[in-house]
């Protein structure tokens, strides 16, 4: 599909998004449960969010393609590509510690109990899982 064609899409899909979050809002909420109405509305604006966002990006970058190439060049540097992953790995090292921190907390203030046991799994899950990458990675590469 053309670059024309992907714009014109994502602007369709926005109308769609509206059009579908107004039609929840207005002409189905005495059919819809509150509950209903407050996930239709949501998917709706969720689209209209979306489809203008990527239609406006599309839009730009058929206006101006010297910037799209660019980018893609930039994108697909080596050194920006070791920046962006080494940023990744630092940032889920932050919310590993983070999650413990909040089971902590959360055994401070006498949270239900599911509440710390939940933080601790997601601790230890992300412990296995970057174990399992690590053991991959060191395979591949």
């Amino acid at each position: 599909m053309k670059m024309r064609g992907k714009t014109k899409a994502y602007l369709a899909l926005s109308v769609l998004g509206l059009l579908f979050a107004a039609l929840a809002a207005f002409w189905l909420a005495d059919s819809l449960t509150r509950a209903q109405t407050g996930l239709a509305v949501g998917i709706g604006t969720s689209m209209f969010g979306f489809g203008i966002a990527k239609f406006l990006v599309g839009y730009w970058e058929e206006k101006r393609p010297e910037a799209l190439r660019a980018n893609e060049i930039e994108a697909k540097d080596e050194r920006n590509r070791m920046i962006r992953e080494r940023a990744g790995a630092v940032s889920g090292s932050v919310l590993q510690w983070t999650v413990l921190a909040v089971a902590w907390v959360a055994i401070l203030l006498e949270a239900p109990v599911w509440v710390p046991i939940a933080c601790a799994a997601v601790f230890v899950g992300k412990v296995i899982l970057e174990f399992c990458l690590a053991a991959y990675f060191n395979r591949r590469m």
